[in-house]
């Protein structure tokens, strides 16, 4: 049976029990032979460790497998092995390195299978994503529990790549009004078609605003219902014929009215990760995609990035 294809995240090969954080700086055999224990007992019983340990010590003698300031990837290829096997040794002290001034914290022991060498690739770049961080190493390094490791890793893994921009997002069929449009039209919109918010355009398709069910409400409650509270001890009835009446005015409102004009937008290639935070900072549930002359070319609801970013 083929083998299901790992998704490119570090946390995906291994877990808390496959880390060991150490205070005490080990020599390079106690270090090796420490990691391949730990795979051996959880993962392959019955494995002779020390041949392992041979394998692993005689690349390291050929070349020291530093991949990065502060990361050392040990590793061997094992005839028989069905899938890859990795743990990661912390050491804050810092491990001095044969090769850079920096000082080893992080190490990361593969056993990769025999016939997969295309395994050991995936791998070294899932820690490349990492170092791009450059302050990756030191955060992990200060950790202090197997446990707090793996849930920095995780997190890590969703930052947004820069790559993934609006284009990749958006959708380009977006219903708009016109500024002057009667507020009925957005209240038809949410009401009939479930809409939550419509962006307002001016006569050039530039955009000028948004309209949400808040500040549907929010243009004729302030008048309207805060006048009703003295009735609203009396008759209910009269209550909500004088609220009705409120309602029947959205016909005579324009939406620019009504509109908020305080919204998020973005351009075509703006990062996916720019536009998750001014989303977050704005608590906003649309990002409009405008062009350089602020036209509506599409918009990017808050549910359809999830959708995307999570997809991707």
């Amino acid at each position: 049976m083929a083998e299901t294809k790992q998704p490119l995240y570090l946390s995906s090969f291994f877990n808390e029990s496959d880390i060991i954080i150490e205070q005490t700086v080990p020599s390079n055999f106690n270090l090796i032979h420490r990691l391949t224990s730990l795979l051996v007992e959880r993962h392959l019983p019955g494995t002779n460790v020390e041949s392992i340990v041979d394998m692993v010590l005689r690349r390291e003698r050929v070349a020291h497998t530093i991949v990065g300031d502060g990361v050392m990837l040990p590793h061997a290829r094992i005839e028989g092995l069905a899938r890859p096997y990795l743990a990661l040794g912390i050491y804050p002290a810092g491990i001095p390195s044969p090769e850079s001034s920096v000082p080893v914290k992080l190490v990361f022991l593969l056993l990769v299978p025999e016939k997969e060498p295309a395994r050991y690739l995936q791998i070294l770049r899932a820690i490349a994503n990492l170092l791009r961080d450059a302050c990756a190493v030191e955060r992990l390094a200060m950790l202090e529990s197997p446990e707090a490791v793996m849930q920095a890793l995780r997190r890590s893994e969703l930052k947004l790549p820069d790559y993934i921009c609006a284009g990749d997002l958006m959708e380009s069929k977006v219903e708009s009004l016109h500024m002057g449009s009667p507020l009925s039209e957005a209240f038809d919109a949410f009401m009939l078609r479930g809409i939550q918010e419509l962006p307002i355009v001016d006569e050039e398709g530039h955009l000028v605003g948004a309209i949400d069910t808040r500040a549907l409400l929010g243009s004729f409650i302030p008048t309207g219902l805060r006048k009703l509270f003295p009735k609203m001890q009396g008759n209910l009835t009269d209550t909500m014929e004088a609220l009705s009446e409120r309602l029947r005015e959205t016909s005579r409102i324009r939406v620019c009215e009504a509109m908020n004009d305080n919204i998020c937008t973005c351009q075509v290639d703006t990062p996916a990760r720019e536009i998750a935070a001014d989303l977050a900072e704005n608590n906003a549930t649309v990002s409009y995609v405008l062009d350089a002359e602020r036209h509506l070319i599409g918009a990017i609801p808050l549910s359809l990035f999830f959708r995307r970013i999570l997809k991707d």
